[in-house]
């Protein structure tokens, strides 16, 4: 077994040790949040979505008008070389462009040059899978982001203080409400099981772009016949179904047992999101098999 080394860091394609790479003051994701980023999940050494999510990625960067400077088979290398680099098998790669330094100033720079980071994120899975057995709560709060979720910036303060929020209150995560209607939680998306139909918030401005959701909806929902309804609904429509649950590349499949002070199905876990995540781990080992 290869040595774990989770101190690097790929700066603009080149890997090195993270005490060795540095900020640079001017830089415009540091001082601004002008940035966009993406997590790529990784199991048995592979990466699992990396096309979609790196055409998220390309996406974000479209609509904030970041210059393009490499190629989609470019990142794809960079993941690999990084994931060869650190050992780590089972993890995240995070990856973050920024604009790139400029003199102070909220206009941005014409030509810039973008600053491309990236590394390896540790996710303890067998813990996950703990939570997993039990159910777990969530809290609600004001969904105040901005609205193009869509995109994903480095903006990410709303989500900052809604998940040390729910680390205070001792829940898994937050749930967003935007007038009155629950979005999405802080890195996942929310459903609900409800008289044989699932529900969840339709995929438009105000939620992140999810591969896991987009697998459900695509290949899971068929595959299991489920129909799935896109229209939003309050916290009592979701407290009154059978099941709920999170999705997304690192809770997977999550069951949601607890929503602030009430109770979904009496706390009681549903059959439905444990063939989900059974599914969806059927499917990860057949896109990433060990090596």
């Amino acid at each position: 077994m290869s040595e774990i080394k989770e101190n690097l860091v790929l700066i603009d394609g080149e890997i090195m040790p993270m005490e060795e790479a540095f900020v640079d003051v001017n830089d415009r994701g540091h001082n601004f949040g002008d940035g966009v980023f993406e997590l790529v999940p990784v199991y048995n050494g592979r990466c699992f979505a990396l096309l979609p999510l790196m055409n998220n990625l390309f996406d974000s960067v479209i609509s904030v008008k970041i210059p393009g400077v490499y190629m989609i088979e470019e990142l794809v290398e960079f993941h690999e070389s990084l994931i060869e680099a650190t050992g780590m098998q089972d993890c995240e790669i995070y990856t973050q462009i920024t604009r790139g330094s400029a003199p102070y100033g909220l206009a941005y720079p014409e030509p810039s040059v973008p600053r491309l980071t990236m590394f390896a994120v540790p996710v303890d899975r067998a813990a996950l899978a703990e939570k997993r057995a039990k159910g777990v709560n969530v809290i609600t709060e004001k969904d105040e982001r901005w609205s193009r979720c869509d995109v994903n910036t480095l903006n990410r303060l709303p989500e900052v203080v809604a998940k040390q929020k729910a680390t205070v209150s001792r829940a898994f995560d937050a749930l967003f409400v935007r007038d009155g209607k629950i979005t999405e939680s802080t890195e996942a998306s929310f459903f609900v099981y409800k008289d044989g139909v699932l529900w969840t918030h339709p995929e438009n401005n105000f939620i992140h772009k999810n591969v896991v959701r987009r697998l459900l909806m695509e290949r899971l929902a068929k595959d299991l016949d489920l129909q799935i309804i896109e229209r939003p609904f309050d916290k009592e429509f979701a407290l009154k179904a059978d099941e709920a649950f999170l999705c997304g590349p690192r809770c997977e499949f999550m069951p949601v047992t607890k929503i602030d002070r009430g109770f979904v199905n009496g706390g009681k876990l549903g059959e439905l999101t444990a063939k989900l995540q059974k599914a969806y781990t059927e499917f990860v080992v057949k896109e990433c098999p060990a090596k």
